[in-house]
Order: structure tokens, then C-alpha cells, then sequence
């Protein structure tokens, strides 16, 4: 995967966390919010997540 398609998902996910937060606190769904999370956490699973080639090589 290129930095290019990495950064343009992880923006993605990290947006659509935020309208998925916005959502749940606007009409208290929870379903939402939850959604949210799972969201945020790809994102920072996807942010802090190193390459397989870089680990290997160390």
C-alpha cells in the first residue's frame, strides 16, 4: 500500500469517526457513537502500525 492511499484511508476514517460522534451526541444513539469508536480505533491501529518489512529488519 502507498503512503498516498494510507494517508487518504486513515483521514477517511478519522472523519467519519467525527460524523459518527456528531450523530450519536445530536440524537443520542448509541448505535453511533459506538460506530465512532470502532472507527477511531482503525485509525490509530492504522496510524501507529508498523511495517512488516521494518520490524523484520530489525
Amino acid at each position: 500500500m502507498t503512503t498516498t492511499t494510507k494517508t487518504v484511508m486513515l483521514i477517511s476514517l478519522i472523519l467519519l469517526a467525527c460524523v459518527c460522534y456528531f450523530i450519536g451526541t445530536a440524537k443520542g444513539a448509541v448505535a453511533f457513537i459506538a460506530l465512532g469508536v470502532i472507527l477511531e480505533l482503525g485509525f490509530w491501529i492504522g496510524l501507529l502500525k508498523k511495517k512488516a518489512a521494518n520490524a523484520t529488519s530489525l
